[in-house]
């Protein structure tokens, strides 16, 4: 460790869906840490694989493992909620069962978080991977809070397993993740901490973040985008947020694309304002079936909805 600030106790909260061929590595991710002081509570929600049995066998070799399986898939929401009630520590962590944290991600985060006590939530910037753990990009986010509240209506600032919460921040009947607003989510709950501190991303790279062919995640980006205009509209008229004259202008710019163009030129497009890398089976094929068969790949990274 770098520092010698007392060590409070971080709760990772994993939800996780059927991520048997990638829960291993996202699991020894966090266990393989530099920072120590964890508890990692991993719910299964209702998995048609074998994600359970590697749960326990991970759990058997690290007590710091708390492994629970919800009665039937409940959704993302639900699953956090209930994590979020497990949870003993102070600060709680958010990964995903597919993605792959950095070695330093929560020594870094939590020293940042214990020298700015106003921060309420902290993330970070993320590397690009294939199916087969190979960089394929970056994702850049800003840092500044000042940033992140201007950036909040048009986009989501904050890449959802990178972050770090101070929960000590919120009042006790702090309401999480709403469960009528998937998959926007975790963009409602951003407006929302805005009230009780500071928000911030670190320059570091934090995060592996996985994009790979056959993930349902936002195959409907008119749905998911649908979701997201209901959290800004939410943002506006109940949590305060007055985005300004630009931003306005941006958002009206993505409402036309996103509900005049094609589902399949939609992540393309993406992909070109953000210089993201495409996995190398996408890169191989013609432009003519990429775009024919891009509503396969997941959405989750698009501007408006991550």
């Amino acid at each position: 460790m770098r520092f010698t600030k007392t060590q409070p106790l971080i709760s990772v909260i994993i939800p996780v869906y059927n991520g048997n061929g990638y829960l291993p590595a996202a699991l020894l991710s966090i266990l393989n840490q530099t920072y120590k002081n964890l508890e990692i509570i991993v719910i299964d929600d209702g998995s048609t694989d074998n994600s359970y049995e590697i749960m326990k066998n991970f759990a058997k070799e690290d007590k710091r493992l708390r492994i629970f399986k919800n009665p039937k898939n409940l959704n993302i929401s639900h699953t956090l909620n209930r994590g979020i009630k497990l949870a003993k520590g102070q600060y709680l962590a958010r990964m995903d069962a597919d993605d792959v944290a950095l070695p330093h991600r929560l020594e870094k985060q939590i020293k940042y978080l214990l020298d700015h006590p106003e921060v309420v939530i902290v993330g970070g910037q993320c590397q690009t991977i294939d199916i087969t753990g190979k960089v394929i990009g970056r994702k850049h986010f800003p840092r500044t809070d000042k940033q992140i509240r201007d950036a909040l209506y048009t986009t989501n600032p904050i890449q959802h397993p990178t972050a770090v919460i101070n929960r000590a921040l919120l009042p006790k009947n702090f309401t999480w993740y709403n469960a009528v607003l998937p998959p926007a989510e975790d963009y409602d709950l951003f407006f929302r901490l805005g009230s009780y501190g500071q928000y911030h991303n670190l320059k570091s790279m934090v995060l592996q973040y996985r994009q790979y062919l056959g993930s349902s995640t936002f195959k409907n980006p008119v749905k998911t985008f649908s979701a997201t205009l209901k959290v800004r509209h939410l943002a506006v008229t109940k949590y305060g947020y007055q985005p300004s004259l630009k931003s306005q202008l941006i958002h009206y710019l993505q409402v036309v694309t996103v509900y005049l163009l094609p589902d399949s030129l939609i992540y393309p497009l993406y992909v070109l304002m953000r210089g993201i890398k495409l996995p190398r089976l996408l890169r191989r094929q013609p432009v003519s079936s990429l775009f024919k068969g891009i509503d396969q790949f997941s959405y989750r990274s698009l501007p408006f909805f991550s």
